[in-house]
């Protein structure tokens, strides 16, 4: 685990005892002592020449305003073990190897089950929003594909998922180190708006002490080095890692709901009748309808009563359809007082089968029907054999 970001990383106010907030005149008061202490001259200790060596370096650092503000800075961007030469600083680049005022350093956790053991890595790079969004897709893809394959990761990865979704900004520490550095660099050469961009980035994360710290450096910045800085969206950071759950939602539905209409319809298929129907005529022989109809609730027929007769009602034109339903082909189109005689009604009571004067059954909307004979039967018609 890295140590904590320290306020004087390389000791320099410590060897001269002084306080990270000394005044410079107190600053050059103990660095006197110290040299007169200290000098070689005077002290006859093995190690007075590395030591004097120390508190000039120091004092050469924190008694010119510019250098100690560098320093200050920098020891809240860098670690004691890895400090840099801080006035030669290198820029942070973006994963293309391009200067962006946007890139900080982005932390994810990956986890790979190996059938009886697992690896869990921390991913940490310093990348540019896009292509943060990249990575955070690719790392979330990468657990929800494969964090699962051994007993360990399959109880691990739950807890990485939610950490990774969690703390997707939590690594604030890290964010403003690499934001203060990309300042201190793009100061160093002289790219001064980029430079007040990553400053300004950085003091959303500090502290008041360090935000006092970010105000001396942009100050002494030249004039009309201010522009707008580019802030990382965070709320989507962390949507995007709910693309491979939505996508694995949606297909979970999608199955139920298929799952679901193949067992409605199997439980259900003995309620659709396959046949042809066959129509027998009152004069003798058969037919057959030529297409698959819904079962039909029957109605007795007598071709000499006038009970079940209908006819189209007045200002209507019935059309007449070979099954119950307005997808079926027309059979034919009858004219208002045309007169029918009903044979068969559908179970919802919508459609009515009827037969025409050649015999010939198809299905009509009730609507379209009133009881009793409407204009006379032709002679000859299967439709009622009776006195008129």
């Amino acid at each position: 685990m890295k140590s904590a970001y320290s306020r004087d990383s390389l000791g320099y106010y410590s060897i001269l005892e002084a306080d990270v907030n000394a005044s410079a005149e107190d600053i050059k008061l103990r660095y006197r002592n110290k040299a007169k202490e200290w000098h070689p001259d005077h002290n006859k200790s093995p190690n007075a020449m590395e030591i004097f060596q120390k508190i000039s370096v120091a004092y050469d650092v924190l008694s010119d305003d510019k250098k100690r503000l560098t320093y200050d800075l920098a020891c809240l961007s860098h670690h004691s073990e890895n400090f840099p030469d801080i006035f030669a600083l290198k820029i942070y680049t973006n994963q293309k190897g391009e200067e962006d005022a946007s890139v900080r350093i982005l932390s994810q956790q990956q986890i790979t089950g190996q059938i009886i053991k697992y690896k869990q890595e921390d991913k940490s790079i310093i990348c540019n929003y896009s292509e943060a969004l990249k990575s955070v897709l690719k790392i979330s893809l990468h657990n929800w594909l494969l964090g699962w394959w051994s007993l360990k990761s399959f109880f691990k990865t739950p807890r990485v998922l939610i950490d990774n979704y969690k703390n997707i900004n939590k690594n604030q520490e890290d964010i403003k180190a690499t934001l203060i550095h990309n300042a201190l660099a793009y100061e160093q050469e002289h790219k001064y708006q980029t430079a007040y961009a990553c400053a300004a980035q950085a003091w959303d994360y500090a502290s008041p002490w360090q935000k006092e710290l970010l105000d001396k450096f942009i100050k002494g910045l030249p004039q009309g080095a201010a522009v707008p800085s580019k802030r990382w969206n965070y709320r989507n950071l962390k949507l995007i890692q709910l693309v491979i759950p939505f996508i694995a939602g949606l297909g979970l539905i999608f199955y139920l709901l298929s799952a679901f209409s193949e067992h409605y319809q199997l439980f259900n298929k003995n309620n659709d009748i396959a046949y042809y129907q066959e129509v027998k005529h009152w004069k003798g022989g058969s037919g057959v309808d030529d297409v698959v109809v819904a079962k039909i609730i029957e109605i007795r027929t007598d071709s000499n009563s006038t009970d079940m007769l209908y006819h189209v009602k007045e200002a209507y034109t019935a059309k007449v359809m070979y099954g119950p339903s307005d997808k079926f082909d027309e059979l034919t189109t009858l004219p208002e007082g045309t007169t029918v005689r009903v044979t068969g009604i559908s179970p919802d009571s919508v459609w009515l089968r009827v037969m025409l004067d050649n015999g010939d059954m198809g299905f009509t909307h009730k609507e379209n029907l009133e009881k009793g004979i409407g204009l006379p039967v032709p002679a000859g018609s299967q439709v009622y054999t009776g006195n008129q």
